[in-house]
């Protein structure tokens, strides 16, 4: 297992939600636990290419390792900000437990300001809002966390707001300011904020640039296609979890990339049935989860892509609910 990280994998579900945790508590598995089964964990290395025809991967060191075959559980990679002032001091992207307890560290007693209304900006803002003088987050959609629907997300709105934590929607960022470190958030209606912190969650890209001079294919966003097998188009290799394009035969969906924990947990489960050629004992069905606060939060089970018709049990003002979606 070769990994840029500083130590072996761990839950990065955690990150946004509690980013002050330490490494030794959100290990996935112990050293003894990779020691017993047998798997080498290389951790601060990146793969920087793969010779298919002899079946060895690159290292930034110029080193290579040899495989019989290769699984490209690569992740994503945080999407930055392209508008001017985007390279300032203290502008952070969630990736890993660095970045997290870094954010935390600045965040105390300052001015926050997340961009992004999805999962990863809502749950840091909810995080940070315990340590911070204030935390603002700037949404570009009618509600956050769109995918839910604008009558959820206007629920949890007033639920931060409630909290303290203001959330901006319809707007975006226009600039960054500051000369050396950042000092506030332009938005794109002229409303300048005050930011001591700013911490960018809008969404990730594919890592797979250095694939693209080989024959694994690529879907147009740069999301590498697999097969039901999660087998790539070249012999041996294979792929899993955020940076594929994998088919969903329970909805009938041919191509579709998920980017949620458990359905990468998901996906290397069932990629040890497909090398090993046994038949898989369940379908997938994607999973998630979210908590605001350690107070209320989301689950979310299957997949509503395609959806035409929507059916609610319960009270969604009360977040006391189920939402069925219909085909």
């Amino acid at each position: 297992m070769i990994t840029e990280d500083e130590i072996p994998p761990y839950d990065r579900v955690l990150l946004s939600k509690k980013p002050t945790a330490e490494a030794k508590d959100i290990r996935l598995r112990s050293d003894d636990f990779y020691k017993e089964n047998f798997i080498n964990v290389v951790t601060n290395a990146r793969v920087t290419g793969v010779d298919l025809s002899r079946r060895k991967v690159q290292l930034w060191t110029g080193d290579t390792m040899q495989y019989s075959k290769l699984v490209l559980a690569l992740g994503g990679t945080p999407r930055k900000l392209t508008c001017p002032g985007a390279d300032l001091k203290n502008v952070f992207t969630l990736r890993t437990i660095s970045d997290a307890n870094t954010i935390a560290e600045q965040s105390k007693g300052k001015h926050v300001v997340c961009i992004g209304g999805s999962f990863i900006g809502m749950e840091i803002a909810s995080s940070l809002a315990g340590i911070a003088e204030s935390v603002t987050v700037v949404c570009n959609t009618e509600e956050p966390l769109p995918v839910l629907g604008s009558d959820v997300g206007a629920v949890i709105r007033n639920r931060f707001e409630a909290k303290g934590v203001r959330v901006l929607v319809k707007e975006e960022a226009a600039s960054l300011e500051g000369t050396d470190v950042v000092l506030g958030v332009t938005l794109k209606s002229g409303l300048t904020l005050a930011a001591d912190v700013v911490v960018v969650g809008i969404g990730v890209v594919p890592p797979t640039d250095w694939l693209k001079r080989t024959n694994i294919e690529l879907d147009e966003r740069g999301f590498i296609k697999v097969d039901h097998l999660f087998r790539t188009t070249a012999d041996w290799v294979y792929a899993i979890g955020d940076a594929v394009s994998a088919p969903l035969p329970l909805w009938d969906i041919e191509d579709l990339n998920i980017q949620h924990f458990q359905t990468a947990q998901a996906h290397g489960q069932l990629l040890g049935y497909s090398i090993v050629g046994r038949p898989y004992p369940t379908q997938l069905v994607p999973f998630f989860w979210t908590l605001f606060f350690f107070e209320f939060g989301i689950r979310f089970a299957g997949c509503a892509q395609g959806s035409s018709h929507v059916i609610v049990h319960g009270s969604i003002a009360d977040l006391k609910f189920t939402k069925y979606y219909f085909k």
